[in-house]
């Protein structure tokens, strides 16, 4: 098995994570960001832990591509959690980390949890995600002159103690529904029940190799989302120790010192650059840069940028910045 795309922290958890640091405790809508911080650390939570069983394929001719995200032929972009190419079919995969009993009703297709702590919770029926995704990669392929090949839905609940039922009549549905531990063997059944080989070794790789170079990544403006306006962003750099925005930078010394906890740090401005990305905007001046920091004059704040093999553009005053998350490090002083 070879994996071409990985699986990374999803940005929206980076951006959730910075506009809690950046918003006020009592700002009304921390309760709701809070929430689906929850909701989204749990996803992903489950699907890492899908990682062991994916380990254990050991068909060379598999292909793994994680958090895929294409620009299909009508203009709309469509994301997958797992995509898994073998010469036979492709399978799309959605990974689900719910407990419980997990209910699919044939008849209106919705889905229906029942635990401990949900009561006949309805949840967005995942099969039907996956069709639609389904549809938008068959596009995909046809536009790219990829031949046909068959595309598989499967749905896996990464918690082994998460019961899956329905009517008896409902065994297709259920038959592309999974827990974490039945994965391979399911898998296993589908290489049985498709043999026809579709792509040779070297299709194989370069169809995998064009979806992974296509991977458009998902962006999105967090403030809008939750109608929350630009002034209410805390700004400054963030002390390690005391975890408040105090740090001053040192005219001299080149470093950010807190006057509450006497702590000093080197290079503290970075979180507070990518928060600047995740929140605000991905390109900055250094006067913008330097308000945000609250550095004490704009060259030390040009200076902080200028460490950095950031894209530029403009010259001059006029000069901005294309700030990145994660930022690259390669070229700080030590």
């Amino acid at each position: 098995m070879q994996v071409v795309k990985e699986r990374t922290s999803p940005l929206r958890i980076a951006q959730l994570e910075a506009l809690l640091r950046r918003l006020p405790s009592e700002h009304e809508k921390v309760p709701i960001i809070k929430k689906e911080l929850m909701k989204r650390r749990i996803g992903y939570q489950g699907e890492k832990s899908l990682t062991y069983y994916f380990n254990l394929i050991t068909d060379p001719n598999t292909y793994l591509l994680h958090d895929l995200r294409l620009l299909g032929p009508t203009g709309y972009h469509f994301q997958m959690d797992t995509v898994l190419v073998t010469p036979s079919f492709i399978a799309i995969i959605e990974i689900k980390n719910y407990s419980g009993t997990i209910y699919f009703d044939p008849d209106t297709h919705q889905v229906f949890r029942t635990s401990d702590t949900h009561d006949d919770e309805i949840l967005t029926n995942p099969l039907s995600q996956i069709q639609i995704q389904k549809m938008q990669l068959k596009d995909w392929l046809v536009e790219h002159d990829w031949p046909l090949l068959p595309i598989v839905k499967m749905v896996i609940f990464s918690d082994p103690s998460t019961k899956i039922v329905s009517t008896p009549t409902n065994l297709k549905t259920i038959n592309q529904v999974t827990t974490a531990p039945a994965f391979l063997p399911k898998l296993k059944a589908l290489q049985t029940a498709l043999p026809k080989t579709h792509l040779t070794t070297s299709s194989l790789q370069k169809l995998t190799q064009q979806l992974a170079s296509m991977h458009v990544p998902t962006s999105s403006n967090i403030l809008n989302d939750f109608k929350i306006d630009r002034s209410s962003i805390i700004s400054g750099v963030y002390c390690p120790s005391c975890d408040e925005p105090t740090l001053i930078r040192g005219m001299i010394i080149g470093k950010w010192f807190c006057q509450s906890c006497e702590v000093s740090s080197k290079h503290a401005h970075i979180f507070a650059l990518e928060d600047y990305f995740l929140l605000l905007d991905k390109h900055a001046s250094s006067h913008e840069i330097h308000q945000f920091l609250r550095t004490s004059t704009r060259q030390q704040a040009y200076d902080l940028l200028k460490n950095f093999p950031l894209n530029r553009f403009g010259a001059f005053r006029s000069r901005r910045y294309e700030l990145q998350y994660p930022l690259p490090l390669t070229k700080l002083t030590p």
